[in-house]
């Protein structure tokens, strides 16, 4: 079994990339419960780990997060199931297994996990699973923040999303880059995998170290994904496979202010991952700090913050790891 891991921004392609590999006929890539990154940041909070009734506590929170109809797996765990899958204090094993037996329920051996802010945990992942492999993929922010805008789930518009697509890659940058020379990561744009599918698909799976799978492109009709699909709005796209060349639609979906300030503020960014500027540096020069809050204000006030019975139950489960 091996375990890769995703680095992406939110609205940027990640549920698609996942789903997309998890069309493979050896790899599994459940829709994410956001597992790790909640756990892997606040064991301390549980410590001494190997303490039982610490353990049990842990276990207890973890089983509620699961258990939110946030999404679906095969898999279902029970509080006396998760303690059967590690030793009190074991949590490599433990979080091992709990991938392991989603796979072993889809039939498959490995697993591609997508976790939100990698960078967070990943001394975490470096420790315990040292042997994993990393897939970056990035999104024109100009599309991720009009795709954020769009979406209920999140609270914000285009400047919070453009500023953390800016942390994002900034953090993520860096991690590629320390990667890349230990073999363990690889780069894609989300642009270049919905255009050049197969070419960029036998890459990543390359990569991976797995051989080509022909399957992958028929990932929307695995009767989990679409059951996934419709329990989230920002999920409906995976149920039509592939859409082709799907990038640019900022272009005729946000105004000129709109994408002038995602510029500014990812400009650097955008500038090292070859996004071009739209926006001449002169006007770009005048959009000062305080005219992004100005416009983030009024923004706030205009959009449509209504996350989904899932999105809050998931936040609520999550925040109980973050104030035991």
């Amino acid at each position: 079994m091996s375990l890769f891991f995703l680095m992406c921004s939110e609205r940027s392609g990640s549920n698609f990339v996942s789903k997309l590999l998890n069309g493979h006929s050896n790899i599994c890539s459940p829709s994410t419960k956001h597992i790790i990154n909640p756990v892997a940041r606040n064991l301390f909070r549980y410590e001494r780990l190997n303490k039982p009734s610490n353990w049990n506590e842990l276990l207890c929170d973890m089983n509620e997060l699961m258990s939110v109809r946030f999404s679906v797996w095969k898999k279902t765990f029970s509080i006396d199931d998760l303690h059967e899958l590690a030793s009190p204090g074991d949590i490599k094993t433990l979080l091992q297994n709990i991938f392991l037996e989603e796979a072993k329920a889809n039939g498959k051996q490995h697993v591609f996990i997508k976790e939100n802010q990698v960078y967070e945990f990943l001394p975490f992942l470096l420790v315990h699973f040292p042997e994993s492999k990393y897939l970056y993929q990035v999104r024109d922010p100009r599309d991720m923040a009009l795709s954020w805008k769009k979406n209920p789930d999140h609270r914000g518009g285009i400047v919070m999303a453009a500023k953390q697509w800016k942390k994002d890659q900034q953090q993520s940058m860096k991690n590629y880059y320390l990667l890349k020379n230990q073999n363990k990561a690889h780069f894609v744009k989300y642009e270049a995998l919905t255009k050049n599918n197969k070419e960029e698909v036998k890459k990543i799976i390359k990569f991976l170290g797995l051989p080509f799978d022909e399957s992958v492109f028929k990932f929307h009709e695995d009767e989990l994904t679409k059951e996934n699909a419709d329990m989230q709005k920002a999920w409906s796209n995976l149920s039509l496979g592939v859409i082709k060349n799907n990038s640019q639609k900022y272009a005729s979906e946000l105004s000129f202010e709109e994408i002038s300030i995602v510029e500014k503020i990812c400009y650097f960014e955008m500038k090292h991952l070859e996004y071009p500027i739209e926006t001449d540096f002169k006007s770009l020069d005048l959009i000062t700090e305080q005219v992004i809050n100005d416009f983030h204000r009024c923004e706030i006030e205009k959009l449509d913050y209504s996350p989904s019975e899932g999105v809050v139950g998931n936040m609520h489960a999550k925040a109980k790891l973050y104030q035991r």
